[in-house]
């Protein structure tokens, strides 16, 4: 079986991140499919939801999963301003740290926007404790992309860990496949074909939204995405926990805080 680690983007798409919003049942669900498969996940949380959730932060701790930090308010690191990132950044991790009872060391970048113009926010987040980032995508294939970046994990100069998302190699090309519209527009059988193609070296890990798993909702357009990305998406809903669940039943359930600390141990190229 392939070893990959569950990841999640805690976040409220509509942006209100109201105390009882449909993100916090659709997170509980995520948490019960855990249960089930026996899985630990890292669940990368936007700072609003440690302010408007506080007990969903707690009970994710509490059932045993780590606590990472997907920024204030998902902000693309490209339109960010420094002072505000590291104002906010400071403000929320001790916060997150507070209420799970966690040292929080995690950090992945809204839309994978860790490119080669925003690197000054790795030397703020490593001032502020943070030890790895799971931010960037080493393809063209996204607004966001970082082409040349290694496919494996790496050190930044600046001392932090870099898990990339993972990708496969097509031709020339380096596709996505274990997360977003990339898996639920895949059929299985190819998604398995690519896992056996992965570099031994590689991080596998699968990043999912508390919206996918939710096939109840009615359909409304995403923010920032064209509206025919909304409707694939949306219509993904109804498979998107099942392909989930395959791919996570007893992987070894380990979070990419436990693997930044058996690789810390080893020696890691620089970037």
């Amino acid at each position: 079986m392939t070893d990959i680690t569950f990841t999640i983007d805690l976040e409220d798409p509509t942006g209100v991140y109201a105390p009882d919003g449909r993100y916090i049942l659709m997170t509980r669900r995520i948490l019960d499919l855990c249960d089930t498969v026996g899985c630990k996940a890292t669940f990368f949380t936007i700072g609003r939801v440690a302010q408007s959730a506080p007990d969903l932060v707690r009970n994710i701790a509490a059932r045993g999963h780590e606590i990472a930090y997907h920024s204030h308010n998902h902000v693309s690191l490209t339109a960010e301003e420094p002072a505000r990132f590291r104002r906010e950044s400071a403000e929320d991790k001790d916060q997150l740290e507070q209420v799970s009872g966690q040292r929080v060391i995690g950090f992945r970048a809204p839309r994978f926007s860790l490119t080669p113009q925003s690197l000054w926010c790795l030397d703020v987040l490593a001032e502020l404790g943070f030890r790895y980032s799971s931010s960037i995508m080493p393809t063209e294939f996204s607004l966001f992309g970082f082409p040349n970046a290694s496919r494996t994990p790496f050190v930044w100069p600046n001392g932090m860990m870099e898990f990339p998302l993972p990708v496969v190699q097509m031709g020339k090309y380096r596709v996505p496949y274990l997360g977003g519209i990339y898996l639920y527009t895949m059929p299985m059988f190819i998604v398995r074909q690519f896992l056996a193609k992965a570099d031994p070296h590689e991080v596998l890990w699968t990043y999912t939204h508390p919206y996918d798993f939710d096939a109840e909702e009615k359909f409304a357009s995403m923010p920032d995405a064209p509206l025919w990305v909304s409707l694939i998406l949306w219509m993904a809903r109804r498979v998107a926990a099942k392909k989930i669940g395959k791919l996570i039943v007893s992987t070894g359930g380990k979070t990419l805080g436990e693997r930044h600390f058996i690789l810390s141990q080893l020696h890691t190229n620089t970037l």
